[in-house]
């Protein structure tokens, strides 16, 4: 239940942004924006992340906060048997004399402060330390997503693709079908035979099971978007996804500017990846815990100051107070904090190739997607050039077909490779703009 009110918020909101009016609202329209502005708002991962960069805000605040003096209080109330009483001997009238020591009511109280001097040096590598590891988390964040977003703009892109090469696969029944027709009154008159009647009707069986094959991808794609979006299937069913034609024009425009180059794009993608941004901080963040386990092998001296008031004892005076120095050092440990320090210098090693790695792998990502994006726009070019000879070839094969100089076997052969040229550009076309926006999420635009 919780799940279905949270999208069902979801969509009402989306509806207000949209500006939306009632009667619109049974046909609501979704488009890839909107999808991704949901997708970043409901995913569970990415809430679960940004709650991990707070809750590092915080603790990066605690330890600055333990670098400031620190008071303590204490009062202790006691009850005693009875008190404590000394004699002295007789007065001169015989009474005993006796000196209370302690009544049967004692009350202590203090007021104390300390400040860290040396052990500043430590706190305030622990705070950076922890400070650097927040910084980190909330790149992670960012970084997670820029996934998110790439998956929703890849499966929103996909779903359109499924439904043209689908629309491809129908159209090519549909004439199929038609040669059905023409050639079962052929058949009739004895111009072919039922050998040529049977491919024929093959050819419309596997034309249509391309179209069922599109029809199953575009679902498993519109699934996987409401998925990472947060929508349920009952919610789904009511959205109409909006076709981005803007970016598919612009892909597919002539005029559209260069990705650029290799060495143009790495030097960005450095600065902008947030992967390589937390891996910086996490690099940071291990030498500072380092330096602190260093700063741990000194002796702790504290500033230190008190108070305290005495009430029901005569040996112990009222009011007291005190300032002095407090040093404090395990000079015999095993070891224990030098392998500490150690084991930290040695995290700090492992932090920077981490990094170097991942240095690699976005030169790799940026390099594999600039590739796709080139492969992409020559298959346009060559299934475009395809598209129209198959087109031509087919309206030459169909008119000696019915002038009887060529069989139906070329003709079927001619409609399969129209097809199949017509299905390449659109798969090249989309997958030019799917290369756009694995080349976005690799350069870290």
């Amino acid at each position: 239940m919780k799940t279905g009110t949270g999208t069902c918020a979801a969509l009402a909101a989306l509806l207000v942004t949209t500006g939306l009016t009632t009667a619109e609202a049974a046909q609501r329209t979704l488009t890839i924006d909107q999808a991704v502005a949901m997708a970043l708002q409901n995913n569970p991962r990415l809430a679960a992340a940004r709650a991990r960069a707070e809750s590092g805000d915080a603790l990066a605040s605690s330890a600055g906060r333990r670098m400031l003096p620190s008071v303590h209080v204490s009062d202790e109330a006691q009850y005693w048997d009875k008190p404590f009483s000394i004699p002295f001997g007789m007065d001169t009238n015989g009474n005993p004399i006796v000196f209370t020591v302690r009544n049967q009511k004692t009350n202590t109280f203090s007021a104390s402060g300390d400040q860290p001097l040396l052990g500043l040096l430590r706190a305030n590598d622990e705070r950076a330390a922890l400070a650097e590891q927040s910084a980190a988390d909330r790149a992670q964040v960012a970084a997670g997503e820029a996934d998110l977003r790439a998956n929703v703009e890849t499966q929103f892109l996909r779903v359109f693709e499924a439904l043209a090469l689908e629309q491809i696969a129908g159209a090519s029944v549909r004439d199929l079908s038609e040669q059905v027709t023409v050639a079962k009154a052929r058949l009739a008159s004895g111009v072919i035979t039922n050998a040529d009647l049977l491919r024929i009707e093959v050819a419309v069986a596997n034309a249509h099971q391309q179209a069922l094959e599109a029809h199953s991808q575009g679902l498993t794609a519109r699934a996987q978007l409401f998925a990472l979006i947060g929508i349920g299937p009952a919610d789904s069913d009511q959205l109409t996804l909006v076709e981005p034609t803007e970016r598919l024009n612009a892909a597919r425009s002539a005029t559209a500017p260069s990705p650029g180059s290799l060495a143009s794009l790495l030097p960005l993608a450095r600065q902008r990846r947030p992967e390589l941004l937390q891996q910086a901080h996490l690099v940071s963040a291990a030498e500072r815990q380092r330096s602190a386990r260093g700063f741990a092998l000194l002796p702790d001296i504290d500033l230190e100051a008190g108070y305290v008031r005495t009430d029901g004892q005569k040996f112990a005076p009222p009011n007291q107070a005190f300032v002095g120095l407090r040093a404090n050092w395990a000079i015999w440990e095993w070891g224990a904090s030098e392998l500490q320090r150690k084991a930290a210098a040695i995290q700090a090693q492992a932090a920077q190739r981490d990094r170097e790695m991942m240095e690699r792998q976005i030169e790799s990502e940026l390099t594999a997607s600039l590739a796709q994006g080139d492969a992409a726009r020559g298959a346009v070019g060559s299934a475009e050039k395809a598209v129209a000879s198959a087109e031509e070839a087919y309206r030459v094969t169909d008119a000696a077909v019915k002038a009887g100089t060529q069989t139906t076997t070329d003709l079927l052969q001619s409609q399969a490779e129209l097809t199949q040229a017509r299905l390449n550009l659109t798969r090249a076309q989309y997958e030019m703009v799917l290369s756009d926006v694995a080349l976005a999420r690799a350069s870290g635009k």
